[in-house]
């Protein structure tokens, strides 16, 4: 299951189960996370969940900046669109968020087998 851990100062503040294929972050009560912080736009990101066509039981995870006046970062650089991995920090309005995705685990090593010559 993909999460969202809202942290301040290493402690976790909430997680957000990222049960929908898509999720909306921002400051209007419409979103399905809404943030109260004025830095925040109304409609500030979006993150789309969706089964990769390739490997079976792997979730791939996108997040969009929908516009916003300050902005999207993750891991610390302004995005307007990127693939989420593992451990991203994600930076929205003052508010800190860590992706987390138990279905990626062991994903992270890739094996490659020769064969041998003789």
């Amino acid at each position: 299951m993909a999460k969202l851990f809202l942290k301040h100062e290493g402690v976790t503040l909430n997680t957000y189960e990222l049960k929908s294929e898509k999720t909306t972050i921002g400051r209007k009560s419409d979103n399905d996370i809404q943030l109260n912080d004025a830095a925040v736009s109304s409609h500030h990101v979006c993150i789309t969940i969706k089964y990769n066509e390739y490997l079976e039981e792997q979730i791939d995870a996108s997040l969009e900046d929908l516009g916003s006046t300050n902005g999207t970062q993750v891991n610390s650089c302004i995005v307007k669109s990127i693939e989420l991995r593992n451990g991203d920090d994600i930076q929205i309005g003052s508010h800190h968020f860590i992706y987390e995705n138990d279905e990626t685990t062991g994903m992270d090593e890739t094996a490659i087998y020769l064969r041998d010559e003789n």
